[in-house]
């Protein structure tokens, strides 16, 4: 075993020695198999499972947005002091950043209740912070092709 000089470095270290390979085998039946070096040696680390990281991570996030406005109250909510590295991780785990993936969830349920509801746009609009009825139509539209009422119209035929 051997340790470093100073408090920085006092990461323990050990050093497997005449070592031919060095097979892991994961819960999923997955295995990994880790060469040495041209001395034959492995050093052994812990390895901290990045599936259980991200899904802390996502459960957190799918536990809290609803009872958000917008990013920096989710990053706050889900115990991120800073909402760059809260960005940096969400990038990681939902492949977009977190202001995207809140407008598409928003524009997912503003969809569910022009389609499945008698409230009007404008009422729609209020509900989720719209800035006007026509900010809310035309990223409706970009998103689906039709307006609001055009939808549904074409839903009810």
């Amino acid at each position: 075993m051997e340790k470093g000089n100073s408090k920085k470095d006092s990461v323990r270290r050990y050093v497997l020695t005449d070592v031919e390979s060095c097979t892991f085998t994961f819960k999923d039946g997955m295995t990994s198999k880790v060469k040495p070096s041209p001395n034959h040696e492995i050093v052994i680390m812990k390895l901290i499972p990045h599936s259980t990281k991200s899904k802390s991570f996502e459960d957190k996030v799918l536990k809290n947005y609803m009872a958000t406005k917008n990013v920096t109250e989710l990053s706050a909510l889900c115990k991120y002091d800073c909402v760059r590295t809260f960005t940096r991780h969400f990038k990681k785990s939902f492949g977009q950043t977190p202001y995207q993936w809140m407008l598409d969830r928003k524009m997912e349920e503003v969809q569910s209740l022009v389609l499945n509801s008698d409230m009007t746009i404008t009422d729609i609009a209020k509900m989720y912070d719209f800035k006007s009825v026509s900010h809310l139509v035309n990223i409706y539209s970009k998103r689906f092709g039709n307006s609001p009422l055009k939808s549904r119209l074409l839903d009810a035929i």
